[in-house]
């Protein structure tokens, strides 16, 4: 059960740090700004913004990728439910 869950919260994880990659590059794109104006207007350091966009992603908690999300205007939602079992 453990072995699953880290798999699940990795994948999530890594779904969540390329979905939070592509959102900067469009709005960095779309408003023109720097690594360091990004970093500001999402709250954290300009060596932090670039280790995100540079694959280091998983340098970040989960919670924080979250806010981050939350900060590019992304919606992240989590469904919980049984597994579908026949008969």
């Amino acid at each position: 059960m453990v072995t699953r869950k880290l798999k699940i919260t990795q994948t999530m994880k890594r779904d969540l740090i390329a979905a939070v990659q592509a959102r900067i590059a469009l709005v960095r794109e779309q408003e023109e700004l720097t690594q360091v104006q990004t970093a500001a207007l999402l709250g954290i350091t300009q060596p932090r913004l670039n280790a995100l966009v540079n694959d280091h992603g998983e340098l970040f908690s989960l919670e924080a990728l979250i806010e981050l999300a939350t900060k590019l205007e992304l919606n992240v939602r989590l469904t919980i439910s049984r597994p579908y079992r026949d008969g």
